[in-house]
């Protein structure tokens, strides 16, 4: 996500799409991502079989792509040669939604993203409005709770963390008395 304070467009020359969800709405962004930037050199990363019509300096089908590690060395040469825009379908098909996600915080390129009418917005400071109202769409938050849901989504690691720390140390508990017990034949306090 760099530049994301920023809300200068760099030059593209190139730009790497992630395509996942329905082709139509992809296909609808396309065109309007080729007239905005004629100039740039398009890759694509696809779930789909067949990949849309038109030039792609290179083309990647995530089922090529089966193990962990080949996914991660995927997205490895993407953050070592990064694109300068990286386009991002979020409609609400959860398609790729792993890939998206690592995408985001991996490949250090300005991040378009493209919603489930084809419109496409940038993913920065400036745009923060949209991208809120964008997110409470899709998580069907209401203002009141945005917070809250945050908070929550922050502290669930840490929560989760504390109960299986606690249920560690309780199980480590018991089996100590219980192998006590076998080795002694008296209960321990």
């Amino acid at each position: 996500m760099k530049g994301f304070f920023q809300d200068a467009v760099p030059p593209a020359r190139d730009i790497l799409l992630f395509e996942s969800g329905s082709q139509d709405i992809f296909a609808r962004a396309l065109g309007a991502i080729r007239q905005s930037f004629p100039q740039a050199r398009l890759h694509l990363v696809t779930c789909w079989p067949d990949s849309p019509p038109g030039p792609f300096a290179s083309l990647h089908h995530v089922r090529d792509y089966r193990g962990t590690g080949d996914k991660l060395r995927l997205l490895a040469s993407f953050r070592k040669n990064p694109a300068d825009i990286l386009v991002v379908v979020c409609s609400k098909e959860p398609v790729m939604y792993a890939w998206k996600m690592l995408a985001l915080l991996a490949v250090p390129s300005k991040t378009l993203i493209i919603n489930e009418n084809g419109d496409y917005f940038w993913l920065d400071w400036h745009n923060r409005r949209t991208l809120r109202r964008f997110m409470q769409s899709r998580w069907v938050i209401v203002r009141k709770e945005f917070l809250l849901t945050g908070l929550r989504a922050i502290a669930f690691p840490f929560t989760l963390l504390f109960l299986l720390a606690n249920a560690a140390f309780l199980y480590s508990r018991r089996w100590r008395r219980l192998l006590l017990w076998k080795i002694r034949g008296k209960p321990t306090s």
